[in-house]
């Protein structure tokens, strides 16, 4: 859809979704820092409300999760150059058991990313050819383990779960993803509601472009974002130097090969309906 520009410069705030985890850290950090640009509030939330919140009109811009992008396409608009992605080993969405992988035959699962849930599936039944049985992740991981197989965590708790070695099994989802497939994992894109970018879409393509600069800054900065990090999040510079270099946030064409072929799988395995085609903005 073509950006035909703002319809005035007396607008309400724009609200975007701030993703809590620490994998949203450079996109945010260069709009939180930058000044003159203060017409946007940030919401924070867990991927899954976050997810909520966009679709009922909570928020006017957010990342959404990849295989709720595809559920609500009719909905929603795509910004075109940022996602959040891995090619290969992501460290925050890990799979923490008591067994191998291939004698799962139950897991407790976050109730926090439905993406991450899915991806989960997928692995499970196509790569191990196993039919597990899934129950929600309510209480610590302890809990869960005394009652499944394994369980599935993701973001900062999954990061503390890996550095931790907590289990004698532990698998990073971003990996077996790229070893069954040879593609990246996208695991969330940016959107905008309909509604709103028909009335303001050159502020739309305007946070597009913070997000970016944002993403270039830190990558020039590295440094520095990692000490700010380390006084957010309870790790230390090495796991964050390692972490961030391992995300990927811009949105290309092998990225949108892998967001394609997990819809594909996600269908075979019943997980969504056959997706319409995303429709991204144009500046």
């Amino acid at each position: 859809m073509k950006a035909e520009g703002s319809s005035g410069p007396e607008q309400a705030v724009i609200r975007i979704g701030h993703f809590q985890f620490l994998n949203g850290y450079p996109l945010y950090y260069g709009l939180e820092k930058g000044a003159g640009w203060g017409c946007f509030h940030l919401v924070n939330g867990v991927p899954t409300v976050l997810n909520h919140m966009l679709l009922q009109g909570e928020l006017d811009i957010s990342p959404i999760s990849s295989i709720e992008c595809a559920a609500h396409a009719g909905e929603l608009l795509f910004l075109p150059r940022v996602s959040i992605t891995a090619d290969g080993a992501v460290d925050s969405i890990r799979l923490i058991s008591s067994r191998p992988i291939d004698e799962v035959r139950t897991v407790a699962v976050t109730q926090q990313s439905a993406t991450s849930v899915v991806l989960l599936k997928i692995l499970l039944k196509q790569r191990y050819g196993l039919d597990a049985a899934y129950g929600a992740l309510d209480g610590g991981i302890d809990e869960a383990l005394g009652s499944h197989d394994a369980v599935l965590l993701i973001g900062d708790q999954a990061l503390g779960a890996h550095y931790g070695a907590i289990e004698e099994y532990s698998y990073d989802l971003g990996e077996e993803w790229k070893g069954f497939t040879g593609l990246p994992m996208v695991f969330a894109l940016w959107a905008v509601r309909r509604p709103f970018f028909a009335r303001r879409a050159e502020e739309t393509m305007e946070v597009q472009d913070r997000l970016c600069q944002s993403v270039e800054y830190c990558r020039g900065h590295w440094d520095e974002v990692v000490a700010a990090a380390a006084c957010v999040y309870p790790f230390d510079e090495e796991l964050l130097f390692s972490y961030f270099d391992k995300l990927r946030y811009d949105f290309s064409d092998e990225y949108r090969e892998g967001l394609t072929e997990f819809y594909r799988r996600a269908v075979e395995i019943g997980e969504a309906a056959p997706t319409p085609e995303l429709e991204f903005v144009e500046a």
